[in-house]
């Protein structure tokens, strides 16, 4: 998932102006390696590491420094010397100045093999898996590939009193657009309205010195769905209320408007139009289908074993994977409890009304606070506590934490699973050693590019223990 994901951040010479470097301090290199968010690695004539927007492994190219440090410097390309067989001219007209996307000068076969690249050394360097785990994983891991353009369900746009549209790289500067690239053609189709009609805002309103920012979802239904996610007001004489109501009515913002997602197992799945939800327009049916043939599986391998299965679904949200153990129990007449456990009270309304006719129930708790809650109750009463089976594990970029991930290990009964979907490799490879190190193991692995054009991609692990 991506909650709260903000943009990888490039270095371009109009933002970083103020930097200590001159002006003309040039050097030649060769990049050798690209990093994970997007920038060619390259020795300087010092031997100090260079990174270097919109170069390439392979590239010859005289860059100018634009900031020293004592262990690296940044660098943007002033003159490419050498062309690698893998540059591709970037397909979308704001590339060099929009932050959005870090990898349209590479060809899209390339931008997914060096994914798979970065997911390895993360494993390595950050998760520090052991030989036996990493070769584990390299012989499993599956690729997923999906839509690369126009793909984007929700984007946010700034707008700044005349442009609408993306922050330049490393700057609060709006780019103003007409399209995107990576959002569907539906949401393309309703920008201009949007600018035209925030302009038109901006002349209603005496007070000129506010900013805004508009989210902007396609429902299953074939609808767009705006939401005014924020309003910045550098102006006290009018309260942002005021204008809150001014861009609400121009834009004929419905309050009561909700997201329709289309689900595997429900005919009607529903979200407030605030709701998390997954950006690309396709995922759910990806994530969804792997999801449920690991539950297959261990659900049909387990059936005589236990009795009643308990299944979490912790981060939740709505709920969209939450009822997968209860769908897929049907099939072999088992009795299965489902839980969803999510901090934001909103998902959990929308969860509880999508399963109203389902034995699937929703909390509305911290999941650090459920964690401990049940740590506790099985240390006071370890022979009663009835372990969890199932878990479906979809955290916010931060990851569950290390000892979290330790307490869910002593939570688990002695048959579980664990399905670990995760939106920051760093943090999946983190937090999965801890699974690996406490007696589960890898039985799927797969990477999801799901986000073309940019360095993000999605892992979902499958974690077994017998007993």
């Amino acid at each position: 998932m991506q909650r709260n994901r903000s943009k990888q951040k490039s270095l371009s010479k109009t933002s970083l102006s103020h930097t200590t470097a001159k002006k003309n301090d040039r050097e030649t290199i060769t990049a050798y390696d690209l990093a994970t968010d997007g920038k060619a690695i390259a020795k300087g004539e010092d031997q100090i590491i260079v990174f270097v927007k919109d170069l390439l492994p392979g590239e010859k190219a005289k860059v100018e420094i634009i900031k020293k440090k004592s262990t690296y410097k940044l660098a943007i390309l002033a003159k490419l010397e050498t062309t690698a067989s893998f540059r591709s001219l970037p397909p979308c007209q704001y590339y060099e100045l929009c932050g959005g996307c870090q990898l349209q000068h590479i060809s899209p076969e390339l931008q997914t093999n060096f994914k798979l690249k970065w997911f390895f050394e993360t494993l390595k360097r950050i998760g520090k898996w052991n030989h036996s785990h990493f070769s584990k994983a390299e012989q499993i891991l599956e690729v997923v590939y999906l839509k690369k353009e126009y793909y984007r369900r929700r984007i946010r746009l700034h707008f700044d009193g005349k442009n609408l549209g993306f922050k330049q790289s490393s700057s609060n500067k709006v780019i103003n657009i007409s399209k995107c690239l990576i959002s569907t053609e539906l949401i393309n189709h309703k920008i201009e309205f949007i600018k035209k009609t925030l302009l038109k805002c901006v002349s209603l309103l005496e007070n000129k010195h506010w900013e805004c920012e508009i989210e902007v979802t396609e429902s299953d239904d074939g609808k767009i769905v705006i939401n005014i996610a924020d309003i910045f007001n550098f102006e006290k004489s009018l309260q942002v209320g005021n204008i809150h109501k001014i861009i609400e009515k121009n834009l004929e913002i419905n309050q009561d408007q909700h997201i329709l997602i289309k689900h595997p197992d429900l005919q009607k799945f529903k979200l407030k139009k605030q709701s998390f939800v997954q950006p690309h327009i396709n995922c759910i049916f990806h994530y969804y289908k792997y999801i449920k043939m690991s539950i297959d599986f261990f659900l049909k391998k387990n059936q005589n074993k236990i009795q009643n299965f308990i299944t979490y679904d912790l981060y939740s949200g709505a709920g969209v994977f939450t009822g997968i153990p209860y769908f897929v129990g049907q099939q072999y007449n088992l009795k299965i409890n489902c839980y969803g456990i999510e901090g934001i009270k909103e998902a959990i309304d929308s969860l509880n009304q999508n399963y109203k006719n389902f034995p699937v129930q929703g909390k509305t708790q911290n999941v650090d606070d459920f964690i401990n809650e049940q740590f506790q109750l099985k240390s006071q009463d370890p022979n009663n506590y009835q372990g969890i089976h199932i878990l479906i594990l979809d955290p916010p970029r931060a990851g569950c934490t290390i000892p979290n991930m330790q307490k869910i290990v002593e939570l688990c009964a002695k048959n579980a699973l664990i399905l670990y979907l995760a939106c920051d490799p760093a943090s999946f490879a983190r937090d999965s050693r801890v699974l690996l190190e406490g007696g589960f193991q890898l039985n799927n692995l797969t990477l999801f590019d799901s986000f073309g054009h940019t360095t993000h991609y999605e892992v979902l692990g499958c974690f077994e223990k017998n007993e």
